[in-house]
């Protein structure tokens, strides 16, 4: 999968753990994009094929909205609810095992936003 993060999830950390499972990630730190009003990441990522990775939760679930009101075509969007509580926000490694889940069921993406703490790993 191709996947673009916003600012609040790019981390060296979640770009390798990505990456060791074969995706794709571009980080707006290496494309200039960084601190950009959340609009123009979501433009970033449709105008590049680019599947959007955020933990911004209500700001992207209004951009998908307000983009299929407007019938504005984007790559998809993967979005992870953070509670603040460690002990059951998503970890690096969960949101990188949840992502190559959804590659690898064949759920369309193509302008569907999705709550990756649906696909959250199961470890005994």
């Amino acid at each position: 999968m191709r996947v673009y993060l916003d600012d609040d999830l790019d981390s060296n950390a979640l770009i390798g753990l990505l990456q060791q499972d074969g995706h794709d990630v571009i980080s707006p730190r290496t494309v200039g994009t960084r601190g950009v009003a959340d609009e123009e990441h979501m433009r970033y990522a449709a105008t590049n094929n680019l599947v959007l990775l955020t933990a911004n939760a209500g700001h992207f679930a209004d951009l998908h909205a307000e983009w299929t009101r407007r019938k504005q075509g984007h790559n998809g969007i993967l979005i992870v609810y953070r509670e603040n509580n460690p002990a059951r926000d998503m970890s690096f490694e969960q949101i990188a095992d949840a992502v190559t889940q959804v590659e690898r069921s064949g759920v369309p993406l193509a302008n569907s936003l999705h709550n990756l703490n649906f696909w959250r790993p199961r470890r005994p």
